[in-house]
């Protein structure tokens, strides 16, 4: 099963935001822990990354800092301790002349369900792209544009560039660490109903239909795929289906009873029930919520 691709379906269903960080002189910032994922990107200058918990660390122009689940962390023009950062987050001041320029994008789950293979990894990971890497210089280059873009589109826009990222930076992790990105004791047989359902993600797919792609009884189908998951198949279908409907709530204007219909509910009534169940508010409160942001 390709690890990566559901790491990032799973992120995918949050809030992306992107700001634009610009300093000079002395100074010092410090960033809120988070449900979600974050990445800071560095485009000018030299400052230096202020993780809670480890020393501070030296930055330069093609520095990323990944940040898979959310810690609080910040930055500072000098190594300085952690303790010593600003208690809030203030707005950078964005000069006409500055020393320091980092892009900082997140995305903020609704759910604390960051997926597995993101919570194996380290707290903070710092990653530098190059030549070597083209496409990470590109979506670099993008992410600048798209974090201070108010321009109509931009809410489609930089969500897929922060996906695009996060699928680069979970690929050159593995590859410097030795591993592939994939689960190398999944069963092939969960992987191709896996697959099946990515080919037709709007497909009100049940377990019984999922197991007969696998060519499994259902009570094996059910086992392996939760192993493999750490999610039974019903849960992990409701699951996909819900964080569709959050992005389309999110994105879209769709009515509410599209929606549904959409994501296989037979009514808006069942859609609403379940999405309450889930993400604690209705769904045209859940939409509210997200345009007044």
């Amino acid at each position: 099963m390709d690890m990566i691709s559901e790491a990032v379906a799973r992120t995918r269903a949050g809030r992306a935001v992107a700001v634009r960080n610009r300093y000079t002189g002395s100074w010092a910032t410090r960033f809120p822990a988070i449900n979600g994922s974050g990445l800071h990107i560095v485009r000018q200058g030299t400052p230096w990354l202020i993780p809670e918990h480890t020393a501070p660390v030296a930055l330069r122009p093609g520095s990323i800092v990944f940040i898979p689940h959310g810690p609080s962390h910040g930055f500072s023009n000098t190594p300085i301790a952690f303790a010593a950062l600003p208690a809030l987050r203030q707005p950078p001041p964005d000069p006409d002349r500055y020393d320091v320029e980092f892009v900082s994008c997140c995305y903020h789950l609704d759910r604390g369900q960051i997926h597995e293979s993101l919570n194996g990894l380290p707290e903070v990971i710092t990653l530098l792209h190059d030549d070597r890497h083209p496409a990470l210089q590109a979506l670099t280059a993008l992410l600048g544009e798209h974090a201070a873009d108010t321009q109509p589109g931009n809410d489609l826009a930089l969500p897929a560039v922060v996906d695009l990222l996060l699928i680069h930076l979970l690929r050159l992790w593995h590859e410097q660490n030795g591993s592939t990105g994939d689960s190398p004791d999944t069963d092939p047989r969960i992987a191709q109903a896996l697959r099946h359902i990515e080919l037709d993600p709007y497909k009100p797919w049940t377990v019984q239909q999922l197991s007969d792609a696998a060519h499994m009884s259902r009570a094996s189908f059910t086992r392996e795929f939760t192993q493999a998951t750490g999610e039974k198949p019903g849960a992990w279908l409701t699951r996909r289906r819900l964080d569709r409907g959050a992005q389309l709530l999110r994105r879209t204007d769709l009515p509410l009873g599209s929606i549904a219909l959409q994501l296989g509910y037979a009514t808006e009534f069942s859609f609403s029930a379940a999405f309450r169940r889930v993400f604690g508010l209705a769904p045209g409160r859940f939409r509210d919520r997200e345009r007044a942001q």
